[in-house]
């Protein structure tokens, strides 16, 4: 469905011309339906992915069977949820595993690195990250965050989406379809 409906381009490569999928065309929900009326928010546990999420569901919009992860019953409608949340990259935007959060902590910093500092920060805000300080480290002032918790605090973040509640699902097709073809 997701591919489906894109529109084709003409694409010249050297002295021919291939038509082929507008991948680069983007729809986003509508900014008016993405509030409390139109989705439900919700956090991703460990290892749930996209088309997990999707399958699980069709035909309640009881707030409790959002709750206990029944969404729209068909993996196929994996790529709202990407929509609804502006992800382009699945790899980069969506939540890791925490086995897969520690292999990609030491490929991005170096085998045996994951407990090595990445920054520090204050003690008292933890948001505000300062300069290494051994007098205040000592004093217990500043901590370090290694690169291992540095990573783990981002995928956290990742964790928390919005989902279109399942009675606004066809509605948000037919405007998908639409959209793409304009």
């Amino acid at each position: 469905m997701f591919f489906k409906a894109m529109p084709k381009i003409s694409y010249k490569t050297g002295d021919k011309t291939i038509l082929t999928k507008d991948i680069f065309r983007r729809v986003g929900l509508d900014r008016k339906k993405n509030n409390k009326l139109a989705v439900n928010s919700y956090y991703i546990k460990d290892g749930e992915t996209p088309d997990m999420l999707a399958n699980n569901f069709y035909g309640s919009s009881k707030y409790e069977d959002m709750l206990a992860n029944n969404f729209y019953g068909s993996s196929k409608y994996h790529w709202i949820l990407l929509i609804v949340n502006d992800i382009v990259s699945v790899n980069e935007e969506w939540p890791k595993n925490q086995e897969l959060l520690f292999t990609y902590t030491e490929s991005k910093y170096g085998v045996g690195n994951a407990s090595l500092d990445h920054h520090y920060r204050l003690t008292s805000d933890i948001s505000i990250i300062v300069d290494h300080d051994a007098a205040a480290i000592t004093a217990g002032t500043i901590e370090a965050v290694s690169n291992l918790d540095y990573e783990l605090q981002l995928n956290e973040e990742k964790r928390q989406i919005f989902v279109l509640k399942p009675e606004f699902l066809a509605e948000f097709i037919v405007s998908y379809k639409s959209l793409m073809a304009q």
